[in-house]
């Protein structure tokens, strides 16, 4: 038998090792589907040396060898029949879905024999609850009575809060921009008195006998209570998006949202309560689990018509951000403005997806709607924890000046970090309502990747955090002037410094993660060396370029709005980079230069500039009069609203500086306001014409002398 089960000329001795630990009843297992009639006979486990020589026994006949193989092929052709070809390509992939999709839908276990049995079963229940109208009338008494009592209380306690809002002259309404405490005020208001009127109700209701009126009573208030509870936290949560832009949206939205919420809300809950063990008892399992159903479809259905009547003021919200944001970050403006117009697609999706599941489980409640209900709340309650987060981080600090740009920012930055953490909380909630859960992942078998994620993570937090310091270091030192001469050096060197100190950060923290991924960045580290060297080799030029421009920064030769003349172009300095200097001159046209060009610098705009002028006295005005003159419109100059923040000295008499086509050029000046000289020389030409024509003298004109001689004449000077 031994020599039959194992005579492979090939894996013989393998199979032996392997099936050695078998019994003999599973030893003899295989001859048998092989067709052979030879009887088991059952017997110990033989020895290893005792089978060897069995298989070298069957591997010398011929015959026996022979018939194994014949067996072997017979057994091989009836597995290929068993087994079904497996269609292969697109079209088998949609076959094989079509296919499981039929099965499931068709047959006895299809979602309509099984939504027909399951309304079969519960109107079996509800048969069995028709009681006599005398056992009815405590039923209906108990349920009546005790929605009576909670009713009167609340409607008490609602007439109470009106007094006092009257008495203290508060709003019934939230304001326009609500504070923590008016949310606070508005949800207290709408949830209190129910919620309070139900607390005293179960407390009074603990003498009456437990019947089916009593559940049922305590069942609906209890829904009631927690739709309004629903719809108070959905409006906090809209009315703490408020902002610019936004007002006419949430007027629509606190007015006219409320019941619908709530009718949602309650709903949900109904549902929920009538999946409590005590209410399956009272009905019967399937008369509850079939109202359960009904209440969560219908808390789907509202809200898909809220959604549907409601989009266009929710989509205000999402889409209109303040004017910082749409400034500053184009790309997250655009991705909201899109998520606003289509926001409520996926929202209707999901509602059509939960009724699909819903129908498909055959109401099975425990799945499907109850947990897409249970994440939209967590879904309201992160948006109110964010807004309200966000609302704080908005409100004025008092501190030091000194720090006020360190507390700025890094406040922003551990808002940045609570946002975060609240959305992370939100996910794994969402996640342990369907079955899952982060935490456990990172525990079990997403333990190596977890941690490879979170050091990522925690890398990048650490090198914003650096890069935020680092900057803020930059623009604080750079920034710091008690003549405030230091903004056009900062805005020259901060962009410079900002973006060497953003691609450090950036490159080690790059190096840091991939690290801490377990790459191995020796390789990486080398080649970035190699080709460090071959770009300082074949980019010389470039190299002189920043070499160059780095002194010239460092020295302070030239900044930003600086009237410069630099390698032959004169005009305003516009911007500067690591590599070049872009000019703008007098005609609009824009001169890039490289440092390298740079031969030397004329700056016309440090600490202060002199209005030079020469002047041709007339030839028949004295000099000391021209003097005169001169020092008299210097006064006048001074003494001009429009120029005296110009001139910082008087005017200074420098003489006679030469002569001219018979002229005295006499030569004055006046220290100046950078960059203003040519202001105060023009303006100083124009008030010295006026008193030369006030004085009915003229410009000095150039002078020749002409003589003329005729024979027997003496010469006549003209």
């Amino acid at each position: 038998m031994f020599a039959r089960l194992f005579a492979l000329p090939c894996y013989a001795l393998v199979c032996l090792l392997t099936l050695l630990p078998l019994s003999s009843a599973q030893a003899v297992g295989l001859p048998g589907l092989l067709g052979n009639q030879t009887k088991a006979q059952p017997q110990a486990e033989e020895p290893l040396g005792q089978s060897l020589d069995e298989v070298i026994k069957s591997l010398e006949n011929d015959q026996q060898r022979a018939k194994l193989l014949a067996d072997l092929k017979k057994l091989r052709d009836a597995t290929k029949k068993a087994q079904p070809t497996p269609e292969e390509g697109v079209l088998g992939l949609i076959g094989g879905t079509l296919s499981s999709l039929e099965k499931q839908f068709s047959g006895a276990d299809s979602p309509v024999n099984r939504w027909t049995d399951e309304f079969d079963l519960a109107q079996e229940e509800l048969a069995a609850l028709m009681l006599p109208a005398s056992q009815w009338l405590p039923i209906i008494f108990a349920f009546a009575l005790i929605l009576m009592v909670w009713s009167l209380l609340a409607a008490a306690l609602i007439w109470l809060s009106h007094r006092v809002r009257l008495r203290f002259g508060l709003t019934d309404e939230l304001p326009q921009h609500p504070k923590t405490w008016d949310l606070l005020r508005f949800a207290l208001r709408k949830l209190g008195p129910w919620l309070i009127a139900l607390l005293i109700t179960v407390y009074m209701t603990y003498s009456l006998p437990s019947s089916l009126g009593k559940d049922l009573a305590m069942v609906l208030a209890y829904a009631l209570v927690i739709g309004t509870c629903f719809s108070a936290i959905c409006v906090v949560a809209f009315s703490v998006l408020d902002g610019p832009h936004r007002h006419r949206a949430l007027y629509i939205l606190r007015r006219q949202a409320f019941r619908p919420l709530w009718w949602i809300g309650s709903f949900a809950a109904f549902g929920e309560a009538l999946s409590d063990p005590r209410m399956v008892a009272s009905l019967g399992q399937h008369l509850a689990h079939t109202a359960a159903t009904f209440a969560n479809v219908m808390a789907a259905l509202s809200t898909g018509v809220f959604i549907l009547r409601f989009r266009r003021p929710i989509a205000h919200l999402i889409r209109n951000q303040p004017l910082s944001r749409r400034l500053t970050r184009r790309a997250l403006s655009d991705t909201i403005e899109i998520i606003g117009t289509f926001w409520y697609l996926p929202a209707l999706v999901l509602v059509g997806i939960s009724l699909f599941a819903t129908f498909v489980s055959a109401g099975d409640t425990s799945t499907a709607l109850r947990q897409s209900l249970l994440c939209t709340v967590l879904l309201v309650l992160c948006m109110v924890i964010n807004g309200l987060v966000r609302r704080h981080a908005l409100k004025p600090q008092r501190g030091h000046k000194r720090h006020a740009l360190y507390s700025e920012r890094l406040k922003s930055f551990f808002y940045t970090l609570a946002h975060l953490a609240v959305w992370l909380a939100f996910i794994e909630l969402g996640l342990r309502v369907w079955g899952m859960s982060l935490i456990r992942f990172t525990e079990g078998d997403g333990h190596e990747v977890s941690v490879k994620l979170f050091s990522l993570g925690g890398t990048l937090i650490f090198a914003w955090l650096i890069w935020i310091l680092s900057d803020t270091a930059v623009h604080h030192a750079l920034t710091r002037s008690r003549k405030g001469l230091a903004n056009a050096r900062a805005q020259t060197m901060m962009p410079l410094i900002r973006n060497v100190l953003f691609v450090a950060i950036f490159i080690i923290a790059t190096i840091v993660a991939l690290a801490n991924m377990g790459m191995n960045v020796t390789p990486l580290l080398a080649g970035a060396g190699v080709i460090g060297l071959a770009i300082g080799f074949g980019a010389q030029s470039l190299v002189a370029d920043l070499i160059t421009g780095l002194f010239i920064i460092i020295e302070d030769s030239l900044a930003i709005d600086d009237y410069v003349d630099v390698g032959g172009h004169l005009g305003t300095v516009e911007g500067l980079t690591i590599r070049t200097v872009r000019l703008r001159d007098i005609d609009g046209i824009v001169h890039t230069i490289p440092f390298s060009e740079i031969k030397s610098i004329k700056n016309y705009s440090r600490e202060f500039g002199y209005a030079i002028f020469r002047v041709a006295i007339p030839y028949n005005m004295e000099i000391d009069d021209a003097i005169k003159l001169m020092r008299d419109v210097g006064q006048k100059m001074r003494t001009d609203p429009l120029q005296r923040r110009n001139i910082w000295s008087p005017l200074e008499i420098q003489g006679v500086e030469s002569f001219e086509s018979g002229s005295a050029i006499l030569r004055a000046r006046f220290k100046t306001a950078p960059i203003k000289q040519w202001e105060v020389s023009r303006a100083f030409n124009l008030s010295l014409k006026r008193h030369l024509d006030e004085a009915g003298l003229d410009l000095a004109t150039p002078r020749m002398s002409i003589q003329v001689i005729t024979p027997g004449s003496t010469p006549e000077k003209q």
